[in-house]
């Protein structure tokens, strides 16, 4: 079998990602971003990038290669792990297919991932939400297809690609209004709307006069928007909204955040975390627990509600200061 780097890499995208694992365009291409950075910090060397072998890859050149995207591309602690686990995930493949690399493989699937500060998804408030899409004037057709795109991505909290990808007919009106998704892992979900959505939905085809084969959501081209379409759209408001409520939205808004703040609201609202998983489209609960700690209100109110039920029956109980030091206990937590 083949030494050559370029053999390893191609066979592993072709039969291994995308056959055998059925991954989408978007993963490949994150895999695709990290192979591509790695032979470019390795052409420094000087060396002609079609010659290199695989076994040039070894532990020595992966920890310089995650150093160089720290120092030099300046990638936080989250990017380089990504860029780790794609070249695991090479040398598990090359390990299986090519025993005789099992040392050096062995070597770099040991290296550890650095450690992250592990932050809460930032998130909007509900009053935030209400201000941007209230921002948008919808007599005009731009506004209207704004306030469509925006309010849809709140609702069905789909990642950016999803609302890109969305095609007229995944759109189903009725009483039971949804949409039919694909997202991420080349997997399909579907999402309950809102009856307000629906109309804001239904109105916006009618009036662009869009077909079933039609892409839900285009540009002034007639392409199918983009990420930055996006990305510019929400900012718009955002600022809007911030001029008429000065201070409503914190920090940088981004298509992500729509889709933290909706998740938030869920659990916020007491919806199980498993059908928050299946809404949101991840794939282990593991992934949608971290909503679960966003807001401190939401332990107090679970408090209350527990004490209500419980401790209000056998108060009686309860001399007159171990009544006040319960409900400073309770105070303390708020």
């Amino acid at each position: 079998m083949s030494d050559n780097l370029f053999f390893y890499i191609q066979r592993y995208f072709m039969s291994y990602l995308m056959k055998q694992h059925n991954y989408g365009p978007n993963t490949v291409s994150s895999y695709r971003d990290t192979f591509k950075l790695l032979l470019k910090f390795m052409s420094e060397s000087g060396k002609s990038i079609s010659k290199k072998t695989v076994d040039e890859i070894d532990c020595d050149v992966v920890l310089k290669f995650l150093s160089w995207l720290s120092n030099v591309r300046k990638n936080g602690v989250p990017t380089q792990n990504v860029r780790l686990a794609h070249i695991k995930s090479f040398f598990r493949y090359v390990m299986m297919i090519s025993p005789e690399y099992s040392g050096q493989c062995s070597e770099i699937l040991s290296i550890p991932f650095a450690k992250e500060d592990k932050r809460l998804p930032d998130c909007m408030s509900t009053d935030a939400i209400k201000q941007m899409l209230s921002s948008i004037d919808s007599s005009s057709n731009e506004g209207l297809r704004h306030l469509a795109i925006l309010s849809l991505m709140y609702d069905s909290a789909c990642r950016v690609q999803e609302i890109i990808s969305l095609d007229v007919k995944d759109f189903q009106p009725g009483q039971c209004c949804r949409i039919y998704v694909h997202g991420k892992g080349n997997k399909y979900r579907t999402i309950p709307l809102l009856g307000k959505t629906e109309k804001i939905i239904s109105k916006y085809i009618r009036q662009f006069g869009l077909m079933q084969e039609s892409p839900m959501f285009c540009n002034r081209n007639g392409d199918r928007l983009t990420r930055q379409g996006i990305r510019y759209i929400i900012r718009k408001y955002s600022k809007l909204a911030n001029d008429t409520v000065p201070g409503i939205i914190t920090g940088s808004v981004y298509p992500h955040r729509l889709r933290h703040s909706k998740a938030t609201h869920l659990v916020d609202n007491g919806v199980n975390i498993y059908n928050v998983r299946d809404f949101l489209g991840h794939e282990s609960v593991a992934t949608t627990q971290i909503y679960l700690s966003t807001n401190p209100e939401v332990i107090r109110k679970a408090i209350e509600t527990v004490a209500e039920k419980t401790v209000s029956e056998s108060l009686d109980f309860f001399s007159d200061k171990e009544k006040d030091d319960l409900i400073s206990f309770l105070d303390s937590l708020g």
